[in-house]
């Protein structure tokens, strides 16, 4: 198994890691930085409204978001672990923050082939 969180291209090839950490029933993958969301993105493999992203901080701190386009996030609103509220640029979102990685859920099923 590869690193824990995907950092990027610097771990090898995403699809491969998403069907490694798919077949090893994992839950969401898991990533680091911007530059897993950018080849995911340019791979086709989120529809904008389907796919979220969870930025995890632990506790009861973690941040939901919803993936408008390539450029924006907008900040869900949920009961709990609401995220910030409006759209928000997605680089700025997942790179100037504390928390410790983030998830991504609700992919094509053509992110998991490999």
């Amino acid at each position: 198994m590869r690193a824990t969180h995907y950092r990027g291209s610097i771990d090898g090839d995403i699809k491969a890691y998403l069907k490694e950490m798919h077949e090893n029933g994992a839950v969401n993958p898991s990533f680091t930085g911007y530059e897993p969301f950018k080849q995911m993105w340019d791979l086709g493999f989120m529809d904008s409204y389907v796919a979220s992203i969870r930025l995890v901080h632990g506790a009861c701190l973690d941040e939901h978001y919803y993936v408008v386009d390539e450029h924006h996030l907008e900040g869900a609103k949920l009961k709990d672990y609401s995220g910030k509220e409006g759209l928000h640029n997605t680089k700025d979102i997942l790179t100037n923050t504390q928390a410790k990685f983030w998830e991504i859920s609700m992919l094509k099923p053509k992110a998991y082939r490999g």
